[in-house]
């Protein structure tokens, strides 16, 4: 961690040692919540967080504010999620990297493949499973999910064209530091080598890895097309932006601003949705016009190659019949 980042921390434990000093219970007067993220001051997500202290702000008459620290600022997906347990930051929007970490028996959610399409993985998160999995959290690290925000679909992005699994062999492919996600790349083919977010750019400008997979929106405003010519339309993994609180810090708040916190973060996730939509567009776009190159991928050799091997792997750690439950999970079709 470096000097800068261990100040900014420093002054954010002590920030938060002053403002709790005095709360016996719900906090009265203005509250001021710090929420970061390790992305970068732009894009969708970025958008949706300055819309929800936007909004925060208003309906609570100025008494509850968000904070925003974005860009990895105070550490990498680790870090602020020790931190958020620590109470050193109050609000953290990230990837599901803590349910690996934390909640390992529901980690066939981070599986590529393992959701059809967008209303299958809001089906599964919204339903049975994503209480069972929020509770898990809740549990074992006293960790509050106030909701699922919608990310853009994840590619395959390196410097050479890759169509088929057998067109991974050996490429040296940075992938999160999740066990299921290591184990679906080793099992199409991938030389696999975690590096945190926050490193990918140098990593691959100097040859640490040849390749990554995230969403356009990371290719983009993290600018990997200065260093990675191919995008694979692999599309591997619908993800999401998980909004998270420490739960002794949501204790802490007020009635009052508890519902208005709860209903912004719903309201601000379904402005992300509308925002990641047009911008996916946008950076293919942008991202085509810079000298990247859209591959067109060989979809059921990928998801046969994933689905036929990592469930069996992971079966004795994930919760008992997890996949099978999420594969048959059916989308609520409105009447018309």
């Amino acid at each position: 961690m470096t000097r800068i980042r261990i100040a900014v921390l420093l002054l954010v434990v002590f920030s938060a040692i002053l403002s709790g000093c005095g709360n016996a219970g719900a906090e009265g007067g203005t509250v001021s919540l710090k929420l970061a993220y390790v992305m970068a001051p732009r894009g969708p997500a970025h958008e949706a967080a300055e819309y929800l202290a936007k909004i925060v702000e208003e309906r609570s008459g100025g008494t509850l504010q968000i904070t925003l620290y974005p860009g990895a600022q105070l550490g990498t997906d680790r870090e602020l999620a020790e931190a958020l347990k620590l109470g050193s930051i109050d609000l953290v929007l990230g990837g599901t990297a803590p349910i690996g970490w934390y909640a390992p028996q529901y980690g066939a959610i981070e599986m590529p493949y393992v959701f059809r399409d967008y209303p299958h993985m809001d089906a599964v998160l919204r339903g049975q499973i994503g209480e069972e999995m929020k509770q898990a959290m809740l549990s074992a690290q006293g960790l509050r999910i106030l909701d699922f925000w919608h990310r853009g679909p994840r590619y395959l992005t390196a410097n050479k064209p890759v169509r088929t699994p057998e067109d991974l062999a050996g490429l040296k492919l940075r992938v999160p530091e999740l066990p299921t996600y290591i184990e679906a790349w080793r099992a199409l083919g991938a030389n696999v080598t975690p590096v945190t977010y926050s490193e990918i750019f140098i990593a691959l400008k100097q040859g640490v890895v040849e390749g990554q997979e995230n969403p356009l929106e990371v290719v983009h405003t993290s600018s990997l097309y200065e260093v990675q010519r191919y995008i694979m339309e692999t599309q591997h993994l619908l993800g999401v932006y998980i909004m998270m609180m420490s739960d002794a810090r949501w204790s802490r708040l007020s009635e009052e601003h508890r519902t208005i916190l709860s209903q912004a973060v719903i309201d601000a996730g379904q402005f992300e949705r509308e925002r990641m939509l047009e911008y996916e567009q946008t950076y293919r776009d942008d991202l085509a016009k810079k000298g990247m190159q859209f591959v067109t991928v060989d979809h059921a050799a990928f998801r046969s190659r994933v689905l036929d091997t990592v469930p069996r792997q992971f079966a004795s750690q994930w919760a008992p019949n997890l996949f099978e439950r999420i594969q048959g999970t059916e989308v609520a079709h409105a009447t018309p």
